[in-house]
C-alpha cells in the first residue's frame, strides 16, 4: 500500500494512478514525526490510524493572566465568565458566588498556584467551566481574550503535574501554561497534591 507507484486500478492507463499515493503521505507524516498505520480485513474493513505527536495539538482556549504570569483555559470546557469585585471573592462564604440566580463554587488560581508577587487587582474575574455534572467557577486577575494554542509538552520535569496538560509559548515569546480544568478541580476536591511550587 505505501509503495511508490502501487495503484489499485484494474487497467494501467495513462491517467491512471496520477493522485497523490499513500507512500507520499506516509513520507508526509514522517517528516512531522508522526505514524500512518493500516489494519485491513477482508470483507470487512480497514482502519487507517494516524498518530501525530504532541506538538501538533491545536486547542482553542481563553487567554487570562494571574499578576504576569498567564493561562490558557481550553474553550470547550468554558461556560460563561464574570466580573466581582475582589472584596466580594474574599468575604464570600465558602467560597461559594452568585452568578445569574444561582450560587457557584469557585477556586483561587492565584492563591492555588501561590502567585503572590504582586497584589490582586479591585476587579477580578471568575471563570466558570463545566466539571461533570456540575460548574465551578476559576478566579483570575484578567481574561486576554480567546487564543489558539499550540500544545507542547512540559518534558520530564513536571510529567508528574496533571493539572498542567502542556504549554503554549505566545505572540510576543513568553510561554502560558495550559491548563487541564477537570484534573486541577478534582486535585483541589481530594487534596491529594499541591498544586502549588
Amino acid at each position: 500500500m505505501f509503495l511508490p507507484g502501487f495503484s489499485t486500478a484494474q487497467k494501467v492507463t495513462k491517467v491512471s494512478g496520477r493522485g497523490v499515493g499513500m507512500d507520499v503521505v506516509k513520507r508526509k507524516i514522517a517528516e512531522i514525526r508522526g505514524e500512518v498505520e493500516i489494519d485491513s480485513e477482508i470483507n470487512k474493513g480497514t482502519i487507517i490510524t494516524i498518530r501525530l505527536p504532541l506538538t501538533l495539538s491545536i486547542i482553542d482556549g481563553l487567554l487570562v493572566q494571574i499578576s504576569q504570569t498567564k493561562f490558557v483555559i481550553p474553550l470547550s470546557s468554558v461556560d460563561k465568565c464574570y466580573e466581582f469585585k475582589h472584596s466580594t471573592l474574599v468575604n464570600a462564604i465558602n467560597h461559594l458566588i452568585r452568578t445569574d440566580e444561582k450560587e457557584v463554587a469557585y477556586l483561587n488560581l492565584r492563591e492555588m498556584f501561590e502567585i503572590d508577587d504582586t497584589p490582586p487587582p479591585e476587579t477580578e474575574h471568575v471563570v466558570v467551566v463545566q466539571f461533570g455534572s456540575t460548574k465551578i467557577g476559576l478566579a483570575v486577575d484578567n481574561i486576554i481574550g480567546q487564543y489558539q494554542a499550540v500544545l507542547k509538552p512540559l518534558g520530564r520535569m513536571y510529567k508528574n503535574q496533571n493539572s498542567v496538560s502542556g504549554a503554549t509559548i505566545l505572540g510576543d515569546g513568553t510561554v502560558a501554561l495550559v491548563l487541564d480544568t477537570n484534573k486541577l478541580i478534582s486535585q483541589y476536591a481530594s487534596n491529594e497534591v499541591k498544586i502549588g511550587g
